[in-house]
């Protein structure tokens, strides 16, 4: 007897080690309902693939994450009955056409993968991958990552390397896209980069031609010389009758281990292919609320029974442009969000999703929101103010100075802003504003444009401990300031991270950042440093990250605006 509860012990111990990582999937009763082994003659078995699939006529794909051993798993939690299409992600390799997977109710369902080395790495390779193999100085690099984030909004640097512009014809190209409003692509697979012009608008955004500049912007390019910028790309590209490119293609960046596998991610088609969510939340009940930046709607998604819902906002004049940004869900379920108005303005507008009812708020503007406490809704990033409502009468109570790329709160009320070489925050009990510069942040002038200079925090979230979490776009790191003890901490990332924003921390206290450049989020644990990274099954353009607060699960949700898409990565270690 004591031999056998030996043996029993060993076994249980076994099978934990064995099944343990699928344990919180497990506790939900679930079941595997396709599985398989992903191998490769050139590995044999692969850890870190991204295995994809989509039910003929879903609105949605869901990806998990081969194991150390090559084995991937679906729950029957995420995959319903019916035929499935395959597709795979991990660079560098091509799958060999399994054919359909069919699910069947009840039943577990088993495809191994075979991958053969790929015949075209360029279309694979991230931007960040692009610029890593790409010869030039640092400087070069710099310059170029920090202007062509622009680009990289839209589509990724592939498109860049395989133009046949020269020096001069990418001046020309620099002008034209310049020429679209940012941010306002109208987004789908077959046709990206052709968004809304700001000619189009009229004088309140300035003349731009093709040929010639904005107004008062000149032949540079973010501070950069046009012509500079333009020659680099054309030793880099196919310009000048080469096939190739003069340098060897490194799939550099190393495929998810460990944690990163341990994942679930599901992307769901938005409605409108040309939709560009640039900001979202998330209610009480798990819904996803998004807006549009090219057009007047509010939008929500039900992840639990896959329908989408659009809501029209009033119309814009023609000639105007349209468009929403920031969102915010109130403790009420309540949607807020700057909404455009005529002459370009944004004006704070709330949505009751029970009633239908919008309410805009008269003198205000921005482009970016935040709740307070108190019921009270903050909005600023535009002008040089912040300006507090009181939520149940949708008035303005006050205005505050302050000038930044977005606005948090916190528990006393208190507003912080981002978007410059620091954090600015101001006292209002006090009637004081107040600044915190980054940690070894070089002494910049107003015409220096080293990378170094372009450094700032981002966008980022308050948590419950009234630590201001943020991004620093061009430091490549994850940073937060406490604003009680006005201390200023940072974690690093890989060059060229440039992540746009960082979340609360989670149900578990990680921190969450996101990398366009690579197509990666980052879940960072601020005690340890342990930092994870978790690779998307496609490009993603993403801009923010909301944990769901209807599960005690660590399930984050955000919009891909390179694909109008809403993602949801469960985190199952």
């Amino acid at each position: 007897m004591q031999v056998r509860s030996l043996l029993g012990i060993v076994v249980g111990v076994f099978m934990f080690l064995l099944f343990g990582s699928l344990e919180k999937v497990a506790a939900q009763g679930t079941s595997t309902v396709l599985t398989g082994v992903v191998s490769s003659e050139a590995e044999g078995k692969m850890e870190g693939v991204l295995v994809t699939v989509r039910r003929d006529g879903a609105n949605h794909t869901v990806t998990v994450v081969s194991d150390k051993q090559g084995r991937y798993s679906f729950p029957s939690t995420h995959v319903s009955a019916g035929a499935h299409s395959v597709s795979i992600r991990a660079i560098g390799y091509d799958l060999v056409d399994p054919g359909p997977a069919t699910v069947t109710d009840g039943q577990s369902t088993t495809l191994d993968l075979t991958l053969q080395e790929t015949q075209d790495l360029a279309s694979q390779l991230t931007s960040l991958e692009w610029v890593r193999s790409m010869p030039g100085s640092t400087d070069m690099k710099d310059k170029l990552v920090y202007q062509a984030k622009s680009c990289n909004y839209c589509h990724n640097y592939e498109r860049i390397m395989r133009s046949k512009h020269t020096g001069s014809q990418f001046v020309r190209v620099i002008r034209r896209m310049n020429a679209y409003y940012p941010d306002g692509t109208a987004v789908s697979n077959d046709n990206r980069g052709w968004g809304q012009r700001l000619l189009d608008y009229g004088d309140s955004f300035g003349k731009m031609t093709p040929d010639g500049p904005m107004e008062g912007r000149g032949d540079r390019w973010g501070g950069w010389d046009m012509k500079e910028l333009g020659d680099f790309l054309e030793t880099v590209n196919l310009s000048n009758g080469r096939s190739t490119w003069s340098y060897d293609l490194k799939a550099s960046l190393p495929r998810p281990t460990g944690k990163g596998t341990r994942v679930i991610i599901t992307q769901w088609d938005q409605p409108r292919k040309d939709t560009v969510s640039h900001d979202m939340d998330v209610d009480s009940k798990g819904n996803v609320w998004y807006g549009d930046e090219s057009h007047q709607f509010v939008g929500v998604l039900n992840p639990n029974t896959h329908t989408f819902t659009d809501y029209p906002l009033p119309p814009v004049p023609s000639g105007h442009l349209p468009g929403t940004r920031d969102v915010q869900v109130d403790n009420d379920d309540n949607v807020w969000f700057p909404m455009r108005v005529a002459g370009g303005a944004s004006r704070l507008t709330k949505f009751e999703p029970a009633t239908q009812k919008v309410t805009i708020v008269p003198d205000t503007t921005g482009q970016f929101i935040a709740l307070g406490p108190n019921n009270k809704m903050w909005m600023g990033g535009a002008g040089n103010e912040f300006t507090r409502v009181d939520i149940p009468t949708a008035k303005v109570e006050a205005n505050f100075p302050g000038r930044g790329y977005q606005v948090v709160v916190n528990s006393e009320g208190n507003p912080y802003i981002g978007g410059g070489p620091g954090i600015v925050g101001f006292d209002v009990s006090a009637n004081e504003e107040k600044a915190w510069k980054l940690p070894n942040q070089p002494e910049c002038g107003p015409q220096s444009f080293s990378y170094e200079c372009r450094r700032f925090a981002r966008r980022g979230k308050m948590d419950k401990q009234d630590r201001f979490w943020f991004a620093e776009y061009y430091g490549d790191k994850i940073g937060m300031f406490n604003t009680k003890t006005e201390e200023i901490q940072e974690w690093s990332l890989r060059k060229y991270s440039t992540p746009y924003s960082a979340s609360a921390p989670d149900q578990e206290g990680h921190v969450w950042a996101n990398s366009n450049m690579s197509d990666r989020l980052f879940r960072l644990n601020p005690e340890t440093g342990e930092l994870v990274e978790y690779l998307m099954p496609t490009e993603i353009d993403t801009k923010e990250m909301v944990a769901d607060p209807s599960t005690d699960r660590v399930v984050m949700l955000m919009t891909n605006m390179r694909n109008a898409r809403v993602v949801r990565v469960e985190v199952l270690d």
